[in-house]
């Protein structure tokens, strides 16, 4: 409201009528955000998707729908979009935990993701790669999961780790653009490069031609993601912000909050948020 009064005296009705739909909108904005940050908090303290929907007023159904794609995806920083296909195959990943009675979605799950759809089913079956196979290989190395779950489990620290790397190297393939697309063909290319993460061990168990992977690959992708320990490398946009903390230009992380002489994205905030908390409760 302070900023619509700023305009008061303006003769032009126009002008305020600006800036009260600025206002709202910045309004609506934070409104979701709040409503984001306490559905994760309920979602992590083991409420049901069906206990937020009644306090919500709406459906299991329609809260999921709302929300589910954002808890699963937080890892993504904000100006990179994933593909529809890859939305699809990290539906099926999480389905995939929950008939596993995981506690988690590993990534041998988004492997089996991956089977779903695009160009990273292809390779992966010209690998002779399967659901079947994977679960199996899966299970002798990692041990069996629970009972099927109703509710969907949350990514592991290694599963967050792989979608950062793919999202990196999504931006990295196409430097131009204001909003990359992360597509099936770069969560595979950090899945299969990653030799000490489950789903690569799930590929060498199986006999998989990681190289033979790599090469094919290389037709859809322009460069392979750096390993999953290193950092951003500090692109400069026109104004030159990156995130103090993780690297990511302004470009990729989608906004960045300034302090004296530093910057801080979205997901480093989150991040940092997750290890006081985890402190906390030590």
């Amino acid at each position: 409201m302070a900023r619509v009064g700023q305009t008061a005296d303006s003769p032009d009705a126009i002008e305020r009528l600006d800036a009260a739909i600025s206002v709202a909108a910045e309004s609506a904005a934070a409104g979701d955000q709040l409503l984001d940050h306490f559905v994760a908090q309920a979602r992590k303290a083991g409420h049901s998707w069906t206990e937020v929907g009644t306090r919500l007023g709406v459906s299991k159904q329609a809260v999921r729908q709302r929300f589910v794609e954002r808890t699963t995806l937080f890892v993504l920083p904000g100006a990179v979009r994933p593909a529809p296909r890859l939305q699809a195959c990290l539906r099926r990943a999480e389905s995939e935990a929950q008939a596993d009675g995981a506690a988690e979605i590993g990534t041998q799950h988004l492997l089996v993701g991956l089977l779903a759809e695009g160009v990273a089913a292809a390779i992966l079956e010209t690998q002779g790669v399967h659901a079947e196979t994977i679960r199996d290989a899966a299970h002798r190395l990692f041990g069996l999961g629970g009972p099927p779950s109703q509710d969907a489990p949350a990514m592991s620290a290694e599963a967050v780790s792989a979608l950062d790397s793919a999202a990196r190297h999504a931006a990295d393939s196409d430097p131009d653009s204001e909003s990359p697309l992360l597509r099936t063909e770069h969560l595979l290319f950090a899945l299969a490069l990653d030799s000490g993460g489950r789903a690569r061990r799930v590929l060498n168990d199986l006999g998989a031609d990681i190289a033979g992977v790599r090469r094919e690959l290389e037709r859809y992708v322009s460069c392979p993601p750096r390993r999953r320990s290193g950092r951003w490398k500090r692109a400069r946009t026109s104004s030159g912000a990156a995130c103090s903390f993780c690297g990511r230009p302004k470009r990729v992380a989608g906004r960045l909050v300034a302090g004296p002489g530093v910057h801080i994205c979205p997901a480093c905030v989150a991040l940092s948020a997750d290890i006081l908390e985890r402190e906390q409760s030590c």
